[in-house]
C-alpha cells in the first residue's frame, strides 16, 4: 500500500479516483463539479446552476509548482507532500492555430454556454467548425438560428461508426442546420469563415474542436503529447512512476486512439488509483455505451445494439446521475 496519495482534479475521473481510496486527497480549485451533459441545458435556457454539482474537496485551491522531484504540490501558497499523483484535470480547447482566431469563441465550459445563449438574442448566423461530438451537440441545441457545421472531413462524428454520421446528419437537417463537408477551415474573419472559394457569413463562429490537456504548472518537464501525460498500459507516467494520469489527462502509450467518455474518465480514474497504491492493473478502455444528443432527440449504442428515443435517453440520464451519485459521495 502506498502511502499519502494526491489527485488533483475533482471531474469524472478524479472523482473515481478518491472514492476507489477514500484516504486520498482530492483538490480542485472549482468547489463545484460541471456535469459536461448539462451544459447542453443551460445553452437551451436551464438554470446556470443545473450542471453544476457540490462535492467535497480536501484541498480547495488551484494546484501550482508541482515538484516532481521533491514530490510536492503547491496550493494556496503551501507545499504539500506526496508520494504517488494522481492528476486527473480536464481538457481544454487550442484553437490559436487558425487564422484569424481572434474572431472564435471556444465551447468548453459553463461560461461558454451561457455566453452563446445570451449572444443568441441579436445574432442568429452561427457556423461551428468541427462537426465531431461538441459540434453536433450544440448544433442541435440552438434554436431560432440560422447554424452550419463546417467539416474537414467525409462525414460529422467521424470518430464513430457510420450509423451514427448517418443518424445525426437526418436529425440536424430536419431541424435546419447545413452541414458542410470537406471543408477546412482556412481563416476566420469577423463576419464569415473562409474555406477555399467559399464564404460562410457569420455572427458568430463556435470552435467545437481542438481538445487538449488542461495540466497543472510542473517545475520539470515530463512526456506529454498534446498537453496530456504520456503514460504506460498502467496509467503510469513514462518519465515519473510515482505519478498516474487519468481521464483527459491521460495519453496512453502506443495504446491507440480512445474516446474520451465518462464511462472510461471513470474506469481510468479507477484504475490509475488502484495503481498508485501499489496494483499492476492494465487499463482496458471498455465504452460499452455511447449515447448522442441532437436537440430533444436521443441516439447510440449499448454494448453492440444500436438504440434510440426513449431507451437512448434514460441511458444518458442513468449515466449523468449515477456521476451526480459519486460526487455527493466524496
Amino acid at each position: 500500500m502506498a502511502g499519502k496519495i494526491i489527485v488533483i482534479g475533482g471531474g469524472i475521473a478524479g472523482i473515481s479516483a478518491k472514492l476507489r481510496n477514500r484516504k486520498s486527497k482530492l483538490m480542485d480549485e472549482n468547489p463545484f463539479m460541471i456535469m459536461a451533459p448539462r451544459i447542453i441545458d443551460t445553452l437551451r435556457g436551464k438554470s446556470v446552476d443545473f450542471p453544476r454539482i457540490k462535492r467535497n474537496l480536501d484541498y480547495t485551491g488551484k494546484a501550482t509548482g508541482i515538484d516532481l522531484e521533491e514530490k510536492t504540490v503547491n496550493i494556496n501558497g503551501k507545499n504539500i507532500a506526496y508520494e504517488k499523483l494522481v492528476i486527473a484535470t480536464g481538457h481544454s480547447q487550442k484553437y490559436d492555430f487558425i487564422n484569424g482566431s481572434k474572431y472564435i469563441h471556444g465551447f468548453s465550459g459553463l461560461e461558454d454556454a451561457l455566453y452563446l445563449r445570451n449572444q443568441l438574442v441579436n445574432r442568429k448566423k452561427i457556423v461551428i467548425i468541427g462537426g465531431g461530438y461538441l459540434g453536433v451537440e450544440v448544433a442541435g441545441a440552438m434554436q431560432n438560428a440560422s447554424i452550419t457545421i463546417l467539416e474537414a472531413g467525409n462525414r460529422i462524428l467521424a470518430g464513430l461508426p457510420l450509423k451514427f454520421s448517418d443518424y445525426a446528419t437526418q436529425l440536424l437537417e430536419k431541424n435546419g442546420v447545413n452541414i458542410e463537408l470537406g471543408n477546412p477551415v482556412d481563416e476566420v474573419k469577423k463576419d464569415c469563415v473562409v474555406s477555399g472559394t467559399k464564404k460562410f457569413n457569420s455572427d458568430i463562429t463556435l470552435f467545437a474542436g481542438g481538445f487538449t490537456g488542461n495540466l497543472p504548472e510542473m517545475k520539470q518537464e515530463l512526456k506529454t503529447k498534446n498537453s496530456r501525460i504520456v503514460v504506460n498500459s498502467f496509467l503510469q507516467s513514462v518519465d515519473y512512476p510515482d505519478v498516474y494520469a487519468a481521464g483527459d489527462s491521460m495519453l496512453v502509450d502506443n495504446g491507440g486512439f480512445i474516446p474520451m467518455s465518462a464511462i472510461i474518465a471513470r474506469s481510468s480514474g479507477i484504475t490509475a488509483m488502484e495503481n498508485a497504491m501499489g496494483g499492476t492493473k492494465p487499463f482496458v478502455p471498455n465504452n460499452f455505451a455511447n449515447i448522442i444528443r441532437v436537440g430533444d432527440q436521443y441516439f447510440g449504442t449499448i454494448g453492440n445494439i444500436f438504440v434510440h428515443g426513449s431507451i437512448a435517453h434514460i441511458i444518458k440520464e442513468a449515466a449523468v446521475a449515477l456521476s451526480i451519485n459519486h460526487a455527493r459521495e466524496v
